[in-house]
């Protein structure tokens, strides 16, 4: 009887301890640090110091905006790649995606992870509603070279014409990643400034897309430009936790000077609901016209 007893009451420490005999333990909460951040792609930034701020706040997943990739945004003979910098022994993982080609090159969004990406894909997202002007565009922007004052000249004219009617192309990416055994479905992405009405489609499209997701959490991080208001959010309040927000706290993450905006709070990071958000806050810095928006998941 006394054996009994004593096996019984291990059974019920163990079960308590949340672990069954004969069994792997099973892990704890896992949390993870996870930023977004506008790198500011006009200028030839410091990305360098750009990455040490992310890197120097431990964080390990981070969704990148504004790309320069591989192309001749810059005077001279060589194309110039904001993520050269990026990949080191810390950010071992980097996957980008392009949204315009530009300049001989590209113009896009980087997840840069140091945890291992897996199932990395980019999406096209609604993003534009005058049609007719798409290929003048498309046209300016990839022939775009600042040592060719032609090239320079042709985007200038078009800007000054149509000004918000020329609506870039965006994408999404999305990857996976993996810690203490749970799988996490990470999409980063830098929608529409022009029009609110584009973003709300775009808004609807990823809500729509993490929804349908069967990774068991979610996360979705970028610059979503809703510059006009704090409303833009509702599409995803019903079905997700949002961190920019959170408890009615609004933080601004632009700090450049732009009189069409009326709020600053355009970044953010969104979560499914069965994960928990804390610990967040700004890095304070001039490395861009956005500062990065940080915090801690903890996934249940």
């Amino acid at each position: 009887m006394k054996k009994a007893r004593w096996k019984l009451l291990l059974a019920g420490l163990a079960l308590l301890g949340g672990i069954s005999l004969g069994q792997n333990i099973i892990s704890a909460n896992t949390t993870i640090r996870v930023g977004t951040y506008n790198l500011r792609a006009p200028k030839k930034n410091d990305t360098n110091k750009q990455k040490d701020l992310l890197e120097n706040d431990q964080v390990e997943i981070a969704g990148t905006q504004e790309i320069n990739y591989k192309n001749h945004r810059f005077s001279g003979k060589s194309k110039y790649n904001t993520l050269t910098n990026f990949k080191d022994d810390y950010f071992k993982n980097i996957f980008y995606s392009n949204a315009i080609n530009f300049a001989g090159g590209g113009y896009g969004i980087a997840t840069v992870s140091a945890l291992p990406l897996q199932d990395s894909k980019t999406v096209k997202l609604y993003s534009s509603e005058a049609g007719k002007h798409l290929q003048k565009l498309k046209r300016a922007y990839r022939e775009y070279n600042p040592d060719k004052k032609s090239t320079v000249k042709n985007l200038d004219k078009l800007t000054a014409k149509y000004g918000k009617k020329l609506v870039e192309h965006r994408v999404y990416q999305r990857s996976v990643i993996e810690k203490d055994g749970k799988k996490i479905a990470f999409y980063n992405t830098h929608l529409s400034y022009e029009s609110t009405k584009i973003r709300q489609k775009q808004f609807k499209a990823l809500a729509k897309a993490m929804r349908k997701d069967k990774t068991p959490y979610k996360v979705l991080v970028g610059d979503f430009n809703a510059d006009q208001n704090t409303t833009e959010w509702k599409t995803f309040k019903k079905n997700f936790n949002i961190t920019n927000g959170k408890d009615g706290i609004w933080r601004d993450t632009f700090i450049g000077e732009d009189p069409t905006m009326n709020v600053n709070s355009i970044d953010n990071i969104i979560t499914s609901k069965n994960i928990s958000i804390s610990n967040i806050h700004t890095i304070k810095s001039t490395a861009s016209d956005h500062v990065p928006l940080v915090a801690d998941l903890t996934f249940k």
